[in-house]
């Protein structure tokens, strides 16, 4: 039915534009060659040879009506068409063209759309003016906030994220066009977002999502007989198997889009299939098929890449960015001789009102200068006092936590020890219950000279925070003999700062690591590692011990007081298991800014 429907506004589209030539007229009218501009996107890529006559043939016509408009139309869907042929020089030329007439004409919408059409065509060629053009058509776009392109737009922006590794911002565009296409009924370019968002799913390492979301596009673009799209699909299917391992399926499509795609004359598709079969293949030890399709995808990535197209493509945009150039000297020239003429106007009224002010305007600086000095002043005392009290206050209640409760503590564990010693304990349970009072009392003294230790600082450098875990590793090392263990640092951590609160934390989540795989994993072997990277810090520690179920296993207060540390200085914590093969605990924290 869809066919039938695209058939029909094909032969429709062709009878207007020729109609009047059937009649004998020579004049062809805007709404023929509108009527033709209009087709439908797949109708246009469904056969670039054809559309190619029937785009000239329009922008002769365009021309000679001297329709501004309809000629801006054509040259944007002759760009389109040479983008699908791989000629990219005359790609280049077309939009160009179409942009010029778009702007001078004011037509924003239509101009947004070019500038992002042509930012997506240059993917491949020039990512950095591909970005420049589409980040133009999303500015317009919004201004004008036109759905109908934004869906459209936003897609194609988010290819060009996925492109430079940027997945986050890749997905948040992808959903944001599939709801404005959804919301619009966009039938043709649904297809488009799901299948971008099936890609990102797939790395994301979620394949059934992933599946339903190009089975979902899939079946559209069959309905709708979109080829072209059907061509892509096709090599999604053969990427979707490659990733989850079941080459013969992955084979399978990519030889179909390969058949589309020559069919139709898509190069780029064409490319990209030969590459993936020849992972393949390769991947099968089938290397003389893996040779052959990789010859094939050099010479189409040749082609499309090619020097002399790549320099005449460069040539016409920097002509063009040299004539957008000079028409922003030009209107700043006009802007500036209008300034002129007013400031010639008000000069002498200007010049009355400065000579009148300037004596109070001078005995005012003074004053206000003199009382921004005495705010600043008083600002830069309290300051001082505020931090003096606060130090002050941090200093007492680690003396008194030092002298009143660690003496406390202290005088408890020699009281049993006198207990022990004085008195013959028969009683074994007696015996181990003063012996676990003792041990506990003695961690605890060790947990309260790390919290002092803590709270005497205002920021805990790196290197403290090292020299704090590299002690307690040292000390376990001597309570558990034979047991290997790595303390590995990685990165630049010569500007890295905690604060006391974030620093107490990540030593604690380590003890804490550390103390479960000896008591309760049996560990040969443990390792701390600290990573550096831009977004943060990145601490794993790891045992070879007797691992658990993390699946099915309900967490414990040691897990939950791992979670709830974490949370407190904003990190994200992750506990892997399995049994008889160790446990991992991994700390994720974004870089903290310490104003100190």
């Amino acid at each position: 039915m869809n066919s039938i429907k695209m058939k029909l506004s094909i032969l429709f589209a062709l009878l207007i534009f020729t109609s009047d030539f059937a009649l004998g007229q020579k004049v062809v009218t805007k709404k023929q060659i509108d009527s033709i501009n209009n087709l439908q996107y797949d109708v246009k890529i469904a056969n670039t040879s054809k559309s190619v006559q029937w785009f000239t043939e329009n922008l002769s016509n365009a021309q000679k009506t001297k329709y501004p408009q309809g000629i801006a139309d054509t040259y944007s869907n002759l760009g389109l068409v040479y983008y699908f042929q791989g000629k990219y020089d005359k790609n280049t030329n077309c939009m160009l063209n179409a942009i010029r007439l778009y702007d001078k004409l004011g037509l924003k919408s239509k101009l947004a759309h070019a500038y992002a059409e042509y930012g997506y065509q240059l993917k491949i060629r020039d990512m950095k003016m591909a970005l420049r053009n589409m980040q133009k058509g999303i500015k317009l776009a919004e201004s004008v906030s036109d759905d109908s392109q934004l869906g459209a737009i936003y897609d194609n922006y988010g290819v060009l994220k996925e492109m430079n590794k940027e997945l986050d911002s890749a997905l948040f565009f992808y959903n944001k066009s599939m709801a404005i296409k959804q919301k619009i009924k966009d039938n043709l370019g649904i297809p488009y977002s799901a299948n971008k968002i099936a890609l990102v799913k797939l790395m994301q390492k979620k394949p059934s999502e992933a599946k339903q979301l190009l089975d979902y596009a899939y079946q559209i673009r069959v309905k709708i007989k979109d080829v072209y799209g059907i061509a892509e699909n096709l090599n999604y299917y053969g990427f979707y198997f490659k990733e989850i391992g079941n080459d013969k399926e992955a084979i399978n499509y990519f030889n179909q889009a390969v058949a589309w795609s020559k069919k139709n004359n898509y190069p780029s598709l064409l490319e990209d299939n030969y590459k993936e079969l020849s992972d393949v293949y390769a991947r099968n030890s089938d290397f003389k098929k893996a040779l052959l399709n990789y010859k094939n995808h050099v010479l189409y990535k040749d082609s499309i890449m090619n020097l002399d197209i790549r320099s005449k493509q460069a040539e016409l945009d920097t002509e063009y960015q040299t004539e957008q150039k000079e028409k922003e000297i030009l209107l700043q020239r006009a802007q500036i001789a209008e300034k002129n003429l007013w400031i010639l106007g008000g000069f002498s009224l200007a010049m009355f009102a400065i000579l009148i002010g300037l004596i109070f305007y001078n005995k005012q600086k003074q004053k206000t200068t003199q009382l921004q000095k005495e705010n600043e002043l008083k600002d830069a005392l309290l300051k001082i006092e505020t931090q003096n009290k606060l130090q002050e206050q941090r200093l007492r209640i680690s003396r008194d936590l030092h002298d009143n409760i660690g003496a406390q503590l202290t005088f408890i564990i020699s009281s049993i020890d006198n207990l022990k010693y004085g008195f013959k304990i028969e009683d074994e349970k007696l015996e181990s219950k003063l012996n676990s009072i003792s041990s506990f009392t003695k961690e605890t003294i060790y947990e309260l000279r790390d919290t002092i230790w803590a709270m005497n600082k205002d920021a805990i450098n790196f290197e403290d925070l090292k020299t704090r875990i590299s002690n307690f590793i040292e000390n376990a090392k001597i309570a558990s003999h034979g047991i290997d263990f790595q303390f590995v640092c990685h990165g630049d951590f010569e500007d890295a700062f905690f604060t006391s609160i974030e620093g107490m934390n990540i030593y604690r989540i380590i003890q804490e690591s550390i103390n479960n795989a000896l008591k309760h994993a049996n560990a040969s072997k443990v390792s701390v590692n600290v990573r550096r990277e831009n977004a943060g810090y990145e601490i794993e520690i790891i045992d070879n011990g007797a691992g658990f179920d993390s699946v099915n296993t309900i967490s414990g207060n040691g897990l939950n007081n791992l979670k709830k540390r974490a949370k407190e200085i904003n990190g994200e914590i992750s506990v892997t298991s399995l049994k008889q093969k160790g446990t991992t605990v991994s700390l994720h924290l974004k870089t903290t800014k310490y104003a100190g």
